[in-house]
Parts: structure tokens; C-alpha cells; sequence
């Protein structure tokens, strides 16, 4: 039976909410009681822990003993106040979809793992933290995965974060501050800007418009005025959102050639001002502006300036690999150099270990992600998100044109040739409805120094790559 579009788009939603609702009392299956056996280079796996956090910071030695299905141990002696912590778990093998359930006092919390996970992965428990007092017993019951009963590391973070500071998101591009920071900016003294206009990518619109060049032009200019009404639906008016409408896909190439006008991915165009017109503040002007590195930062000056946040939003440049995102974080700290800020970071990642972070349905608990390189942290925040935050998230996402069907494949979304679409539906694994409405939001917090300090981490690390690869190139 054909499929009117309403009864499609309510499908759509009805799966992605069926994710949200955390699933408590879930039966998982019992592991087994002994370790594997290992070799000396496997067990170096499981010893590793990217993770390199501050001296400074609270820790513990816990023990964790065996149960029939899982691992328990009692909550130590712990300091308040403290809103964020972590304890560091070791995997000896998952299977798929690998999961725990941590419960405490009746309170339950899910946290799924990475396919195959072997080696050290940090769980968060912020979420328990009414329930946490010393002595209380904590359950962490196991589904597909083997955790080693041995001693663990727990770290607990004070951040003493002042929410009712001024807030700057920086979104590289549309969708991408409602993805990391939806539930942190909603209802706050918060400003959204997004770089670029999201101009590239899939022909998502081609059964509408077939040329390239008037298709993009079209999907920029929509996906700009989204990244700058949307936010409304978080009670942050248009009048503090902007889109400075750089770009997509083209802001490396501006910052290895700053004295260049870069021109659209598709088309010959320099001009940002042809998507600057959907802004409605007066946070970046929307005069004729050509499409440089050195405008970039300029821009973001302005916008420091306006803004005086005393919280910086941005994306960490290590975690995530979308180039975008990390010359965005490094013109936002070119650019604060020249404010002379001191604002605090808290850094994301939408972009990690091929888009399948977070793991698990919406709902579930998101924590640090697994790693081959290391990676210093200053401290870690997770930011709760309650389940009504979660839906207005979940809405937000779907206002998105990016991440939602077009007019086209609404109106005929059951027929066989939708499936085949590069782009959407997408691997159930990488779709935003899924990974992005969370119990939680997480952030790597920074002060000034630290945030510099990454950035140019990141940059010599990708100096490093650029000259392998021209070393590559003449041999």
C-alpha cells in the first residue's frame, strides 16, 4: 500500500522517539567469570587509555569484584560538590552492541560501547549522581561485553560552570550547534554562529533543481536560514544567531592560502553575502565580503566582540575529523587571540570513529569515545539533558533540511529507489536522530591556555601529515 507523506514523516518520527525513552530492568545475558588469556601485545591493548587528564583533578582506586553478570563496587569517600564522573572499565572483548546497565539505589543508567570493544573505556555515571553517597553498592550488569573485576580509576569533576554567563556556540555547519549543544544553549543567555552555509555535499534537491551551481546556491541559502531560525526552538531568537556563510568544504584551502579568494566548491562564486542574506541580526554585516581566511578571523573578531561570552563552544579538533570543524576552532582561537578573552571552553566532537559516536539508541548515555592517539584533557562535563529537552532536540534535528527527506522522496518515500540514496535513509548507525537526542551532552572543558595548547597540537600534527603526504607525492 502507497504511503501518503504524512504517514511517512510520522513513521520517521515514531522510530526515532521509540530510541529516546531510556530502557530500564533490561535482561542481559551473563559473561563469562575469567578473563580471556593474552598475549603480551594484545594485553598492551587493553592496557591502552588515550585519555591524559590534569594532575590536579579528583581520582580514586577502585575494586571491582565479579558478579553473576557483570561487576559491582561500593562508592568511596568522595568530596561534593563535583557534577561530572567518570570511571575507567577494561574490555576484554564485545560482541555486538555491546552495552552495560549501571544502577544504583533503584536509579538505572545505559551506556553502549564501540563493536568489538577491547581496552580501557570510560563510563559515565553523572547521570546516578543523587544516588552516589559513600558506601552505596553500584551494579554495572554487562550485554555482549567481558569487563575485567580489577581495580579501576574513577575521576570526578567539579567544573563550577556559571550557565548564566553569555554562551557563544560555534556551529562549522548548520545542525551542527544542535547536535553537540542543543540541551546546553536552549533557554540560556546563549548566541549561535555558524560558519559556513553548508553549500555542498549530496544533491539532496536534484529532482528539483538539476544543475549543480543553481542547486547548491538553493541548498546553501536554505540550510542558512535554518542554522539561524532553528535555535529559535531553544528560545534563542534570530537576533542572537548568524550565519557568516563561509564555505562547505573550503575552509582548510582558505587557511593554507590566506591571500587567496576561495571560490564554492561548485561554481566560481566568492561572495559570502549570497548567504548572508539569511541573517537577521547585526552580528556580522552583510555587505559584499569575499571568501578569505583572514575574513574568517575577522568576522569571528567581530562576533567575540559582540558578544563577550564567558563560555566558548566549539569543536575539538583532534576528536573530530571533519576538516571544517577543525579550521573552525582554529580561526575561533586566531581570532581570540586578537580579543584577548578569557572566556572557558568547552570543546565537542560531531565527527568521530567514521560518525558511529555516540553508540547505542537516543536516550542512552554518551561518554568519552575510544582512541589511538593521546589526548590531554583538562577536565570533562557532562551536561544532563531531561527527556522533555530530548524531544525539543530530537524536533530541532528534524527541522533540519540536511537531515530530513526532501519534498520528493516525502511524497513517495516507500518506493525501492529511495533505499539506494547515497545520503539518506543513512546507515541506521550514523543518523543524527539517533546519535544526537541523549540523557547527556559532553564536553571537554578548557581554560585559555589549554584550548590554545590542542589547537596548535592539532596543527602540528596536521603539518606533519601535509608534508608525509608531499613526501609521498615526489617518491
Amino acid at each position: 500500500m502507497r504511503l501518503t507523506m504524512r504517514g511517512c514523516i510520522a513513521g520517521l518520527m515514531t522510530a526515532a522517539w521509540a530510541g529516546i525513552a531510556p530502557i530500564y530492568g533490561a535482561q542481559v545475558a551473563s559473561e563469562a567469570q575469567v578473563p580471556p588469556a593474552a598475549s603480551a601485545l594484545t594485553t598492551a591493548r587493553y592496557d591502552n587509555d588515550p585519555y591524559v587528564f590534569a594532575a590536579a583533578e579528583r581520582s580514586s582506586v577502585i575494586r571491582l569484584s565479579r558478579t553473576d553478570d557483570g561487576v559491582r563496587f561500593t562508592w568511596p569517600s568522595v568530596k561534593p560538590p563535583w557534577d561530572t564522573a567518570l570511571l575507567a572499565v577494561r574490555s576484554w572483548g564485545a560482541e555486538r552492541d555491546p552495552f552495560v546497565e549501571v544502577s544504583v539505589g533503584g536509579l538505572s543508567i545505559q551506556q553502549y560501547l564501540d563493536a568489538n570493544a577491547a581496552g580501557v573505556r570510560w563510563l559515565n555515571l553523572s547521570g546516578l549522581r543523587e544516588r552516589l553517597a559513600e558506601g552505596a553498592e553500584v551494579l554495572i550488569r554487562t550485554h555482549a561485553v567481558t569487563l575485567a573485576a580489577e581495580t579501576a580509576p574513577l575521576r570526578v569533576f567539579d567544573n563550577q560552570l556559571d550557565l548564566h554567563q553569555r554562551i557563544l556556540v560555534i556551529a562549522p555547519h548548520p545542525d551542527d550547534a544542535e547536535i553537540a549543544a542543543f540541551g546546553l544553549y536552549a533557554d540560556r543567555q546563549a548566541s549561535v554562529v555558524t560558519v559556513t552555509a553548508g553549500n555542498a555535499g549530496d544533491m539532496n534537491y536534484r529532482a528539483n533543481v538539476s544543475d549543480p551551481a543553481e542547486h547548491y546556491s538553493l541548498k546553501g541559502y536554505l540550510r542558512a536560514v535554518d542554522s539561524v531560525t532553528i535555535p529559535w526552538q531553544g528560545n534563542i531568537p534570530p537576533e542572537r544567531t548568524a550565519n557568516l556563510g563561509y564555505f562547505d568544504g573550503r575552509l582548510d584551502a582558505m587557511y593554507l592560502a590566506p591571500g587567496q579568494m576561495i571560490p564554492e566548491v561548485y561554481g566560481p562564486n566568492t561572495d559570502v553575502a549570497r548567504y548572508r542574506r539569511a541573517n537577521l541580526s547585526k552580528l556580522v554585516s552583510s555587505a559584499a565580503r569575499s571568501n578569505t581566511w583572514p575574513h574568517l578571523v575577522e568576522d569571528l573578531v567581530t562576533v567575540l566582540r559582540k558578544v563577550n561570552p564567558g563560555i566558548v563552544v566549539m569543536p575539538d579538533p583532534r576528536l573530530d575529523t571533519h576538516r571544517d570543524h577543525q579550521f573552525a576552532s582554529v580561526a575561533l582561537d586566531q581570532a581570540i587571540e586578537e580579543w584577548h578573552g578569557n572566556p572557558v571552553f568547552l570543546l565537542y566532537t560531531n565527527h568521530t570513529d567514521g560518525n558511529r559516536y555516540p553508540y547505542g539508541p537516543a536516550g542512552s548515555v554518551v561518554s568519552l569515545p575510544p582512541g589511538e592517539q593521546q589526548l590531554r584533557v583538562q577536565k570533562i562535563y557532562s551536561h544532563p539533558t531531561s527527556p522533555a529537552l530530548q524531544i525539543r532536540k530530537l524536533f530541532a534535528l528534524e527541522s533540519m533540511h540536511d537531515l530530513r527527506l526532501s519534498p520528493d522522496e516525502q511524497m513517495s518515500c516507500n518506493a525501492v529507489a529511495i533505499a539506494h540514496r547515497p545520503d539518506y535513509p543513512r546507515v541506521p548507525e550514523m543518523d543524527y536522530l539517533r546519535r544526537a537526542p541523549r540523557a547527556n551532552e559532553l564536553f571537554y572543558r578548557f581554560d585559555r591556555t589549554g584550548a590554545h595548547a590542542i589547537i596548535q597540537e592539532f596543527l602540528a600534527r596536521y603539518k606533519a601529515e601535509q608534508d608525509a603526504s608531499s613526501q609521498r607525492q615526489v617518491h
